[in-house]
């Protein structure tokens, strides 16, 4: 199976919901599986059953916020070295910095990107591991 016919899936964790639903949306026309989560919990209980290619992760989420899961997938064995990209409304340089110490691949603050560029972003970075790794889905 080439890696085209593979399925290329990413994890939303959004939880703003209009945001969540568009993201969700534009990534699925351009063919992407698209996993989403509201919170940090359910983003951890998400990557238990099904492992993606890559990572969005917003910052603010209610509870355990966007650094904290980024804390629990890094001491993850399993998922550790998978890519993130924080896309959040917080562009604090103390929580970019904290995000780039735990390994992120880029950090987007939303209000400097329209939705389309952020999934142009996200896109490539996503074939940019995806044809490195050559991903195989389980």
């Amino acid at each position: 199976m080439s890696i085209n016919q593979k399925k290329k899936i990413i994890l939303i964790v959004e939880d703003e919901q209009a945001l969540q639903d568009a993201l969700k949306m534009k990534f699925e026309k351009e063919g992407v599986e698209v996993l989403t989560a509201g919170t940090g919990e359910e983003a951890l209980e998400v990557l238990k059953k099904k492992r993606p290619v890559l990572i969005s992760l917003d910052i603010l989420l209610p509870k355990m916020n966007g650094l904290e899961v980024l804390k629990k997938i890094r001491a993850d064995s399993r998922l550790r070295d998978l890519p993130v990209v924080v896309v959040s409304v917080s562009g604090g340089q103390e929580k970019i910095r904290q995000a780039f110490s735990l390994g992120i691949v880029d950090y987007l603050v939303k209000s400097e990107y329209k939705i389309e560029n952020i999934v142009k972003k996200i896109m490539a970075i996503m074939e940019k591991f995806y044809a490195e790794k050559n991903y195989s889905q389980k």
